[in-house]
């Protein structure tokens, strides 16, 4: 029981002194969330937002905020009585310190696993951990408590002799009093040490340090001292000690401190000569003790749920980025893959189709600078940004994914390779006939084109010059009605392409808009005429040698 009231108090004014250093900068939501839930002593709904507060400053690189949210859950899993999950939690904070790290940090977590070790009475670990904050601190009133804390894990010991000897050195320290709650703890461990020696001045110490407390108000440590004073009287004034008892009893259930209701029971219960009080006491210590442990129990489930939670989202949420720029990379890849096989293509051509070419492939540049890389940087930002266990994000994340893949679809549908075999006029029916919907309709004639043999670099330029007509037509014009018809002349074949379209201001515009029509056309020693004026549509005939 004594072990909370007299050591907890300094890993409390740490953490205090943690978060009056945290006070600058602007907290995030959920760290604001967790104090004021520590503030109001609801120590569990704060472990949860601590956590969310640590797994965000973790992610943002903020090593000192995440350092301190550590600290506060394992001060939470020490309150709970979980001492293991506290020294975990304490280790996993020292792990990450560094010189941005404060001295008042680290002497908080080597105090706190310290006393971890003190509640799983590793004694020889303890007196190391509080030997380290005594080293890496110039406080000289931290190390006296550190000392204070050495000494009373010699009295867990039972080495009193140890404990009177260290407790001797710093009592009479200025510093120290001039901290009377402290000076009060080693009165009262001085006091406790020497009443386990027989000696005579136990009781000038306990007392002194109750006069202490109890001029401070402090509720939680006069308990310790009313239970300490029963203990002393017990084997020699039963009716006095069953007065500290009962004090200590009345002052624990009005403090809600239920250790030290458990313990002034069970001095109730060995004072009282009432068979009838013996079993109530009895009967109300198992009632506590039994509340008190499923209680402890459930904060343990409790705060290894929220961990395990955390853990598993957290792995989730890697693998679920990893697979998405897995995806991204691979379509990245196959763009750059296919830009480079049109590289190799383009080489193989005339100069003039290399011109028209260069145009084409630095249209297609643009197309994927403006809209598939800014697509792809806001995707990849969206999902390091964006809370991905949350549904809505993740269907946003996969509607942008889907955006990206077909973006990528149609730049490689507007450039894929031309079939120049027997499929090549099924093949740019497909393509004309692609841009048919609802609000546009396509009367497409292709008879003419049967049975006349054409050759490769031809059909590559006429299906290209329909393409861009199409691409025109549909980013441009505004068109309800397109008609596209060929005729076989004897020397050429002559295609006519016409819409209902809004039109051009001027040739020059329909020069400057079409360059790449004109230069395949030209390119195939063919020759084309735009008809065309605002408003009444837009018109061009060209023909190509068979």
């Amino acid at each position: 029981m004594y072990l909370k009231k007299q050591l907890l108090f300094f890993l409390f004014c740490t953490l205090i002194s943690c978060k009056n250093q945290e006070e600058n900068p602007p907290l995030d939501s959920s760290l604001e969330k967790a104090e004021q839930l520590y503030s109001n002593k609801e120590f569990r709904k704060a472990y949860y937002h601590y956590n969310q507060s640590f797994l965000y400053n973790q992610n943002e690189n903020n090593t000192k905020r995440a350092v301190y949210n550590l600290l506060r859950m394992a001060h939470i899993e020490s309150i709970e009585c979980d001492y293991i999950g506290s020294e975990a939690t304490t280790t996993q904070a020292i792990q990450l310190f560094n010189k941005s790290i404060p001295v008042a940090y680290q002497t908080n977590a080597y105090t706190s696993l310290g006393l971890n070790y003190l509640h799983l009475a590793n004694y020889e670990e303890a007196h190391k951990m509080f030997k380290k904050s005594m080293q890496i601190t110039d406080d000289s009133l931290t190390v006296y408590i550190a000392k204070n804390n050495i000494a009373y894990s010699y009295i867990k010991q039972k080495e009193y002799k140890k404990a009177i000897y260290l407790l001797s050195e710093v009592e009479n320290e200025k510093v120290l009093q001039d901290s009377p709650l402290d000076f009060a703890r080693v009165l009262d461990n001085k006091g406790i040490a020497l009443f386990h020696l027989n000696d005579l001045s136990a009781l000038s110490y306990l007392q002194k340090a109750k006069a202490i407390r109890e001029a401070n108000n402090d509720n939680s440590q006069i308990v310790s001292s009313y239970v300490h004073l029963a203990e002393y009287h017990q084997n020699k004034d039963v009716k006095t000690a069953k007065l500290w008892a009962e004090k200590a009893y009345h002052a624990a259930t009005k403090a809600f401190i239920p250790d030290d209701r458990l313990e002034a029971l069970n001095l109730l219960f060995t004072t009282t000569t009432n068979n009838n009080l013996k079993n109530e006491y009895h009967h109300t210590y198992i009632h506590i003790n039994d509340s008190l442990q499923k209680a402890r129990q459930q904060a343990k489930n409790q705060f290894a749920k929220i961990k395990y939670d955390s853990e598993k989202a957290e792995n989730e949420k890697t693998a679920y980025q990893y697979k998405m720029y897995a995806f991204i990379a691979l379509l990245i890849l196959s763009i750059a893959i296919f830009i480079l096989l049109y590289r190799l293509t383009i080489q193989k051509n005339k100069r003039k189709i290399l011109e028209t070419q260069y145009a084409t492939e630095t249209k297609i540049a643009k197309r994927l600078h403006d809209e598939l890389a800014n697509d792809v940087h806001n995707t990849i930002a969206f999902a390091e940004t964006q809370n991905l266990e949350n549904e809505q994000n993740k269907e946003t994340l996969l509607e942008n994914l889907d955006t990206i893949y077909q973006r990528a679809r149609n730049i490689s549908n507007e450039n894929k390779q031309i079939n120049t075999g027997e499929a090549y006029v099924e093949q740019l029916k497909h393509m004309i006939h692609s841009y048919s919907s609802e609000k546009i309709n396509v009367i497409l004639n292709t008879a003419a084109l049967h049975d006349i043999q054409l050759k490769e670099e031809v059909k590559i330029a006429l299906y290209r010059v329909l393409q861009e007509l199409m691409v025109n037509m549909k980013k441009h014009s505004e068109s309800t009605l397109v008609a596209i018809a060929f005729k076989n002349l004897p020397t050429t074949i002559e295609i006519t392409y016409s819409d209902n379209g809004k039109g051009v201001e001027n040739q020059l515009q329909v020069k400057n808009g079409l360059q790449n029509v004109e230069n395949r056309i030209f390119s195939i020693n063919g020759n084309l005429t735009f008809e065309t004026e605002p408003n009444k549509g837009f018109k061009v005939k060209f023909s190509i040698p068979k």
